[in-house]
């Protein structure tokens, strides 16, 4: 399990690799879980402000999206604390098929606050909020394929 700032109540499903977030969903169609997942960041106040259909850019046979969200008073606070935020924006989101599973990927946003502003604490801290939002929405998508060890209200 990790640890993060905000606990949430699922955390036993996100898993990390350098560089981003995920979880692996095994039931579900890949529909039902995009559905879902769009639910869940629109429930966190996030836009998708544009959606890549990887799988048809890129003509591959197994769907694969990726979500660009935008939250507009994050956006607001982000260009306030660290203007160069331009070169690092709009968060991404990835899901798609891989064999019988569906993957939902998200970016580590503090990675980039080492690249970018490596001594800015008000911008990592800033990036910390974004990370666990972004995480909980990992969290709660998976939630609803899957049951949790943890109950939502630990």
């Amino acid at each position: 399990m990790f640890s993060f700032s905000s606990s949430t109540a699922y955390e036993d499903f996100v898993q990390y690799e350098k560089g981003y977030y995920f979880v692996v969903i095994k039931k579900g169609s890949f529909n039902a879980v995009n559905s879902k997942l769009k639910e869940e960041i629109q429930n966190h106040g996030w836009d998708i402000i544009h959606t890549i259909n990887v799988d048809k850019t890129a003509k591959i046979k197994t769907p694969y999206k990726t979500h660009l969200l935008c939250k507009a008073d994050y956006l607001k606070k982000g260009v306030n604390i660290f203007k160069p935020i331009g070169v690092i924006i709009p968060c991404k989101m990835a899901v798609y098929v891989e064999g019988n599973k569906i993957k939902i990927l998200v970016e580590d946003v503090m990675e980039l606050g080492k690249i970018y502003a490596p001594n800015n604490k008000k911008f990592n801290s800033f990036l910390l909020k974004v990370k666990d939002e972004m995480i909980d929405i990992l969290n709660r998508t998976a939630g609803r394929f899957m049951s949790s060890k943890y109950t939502p209200y630990e």
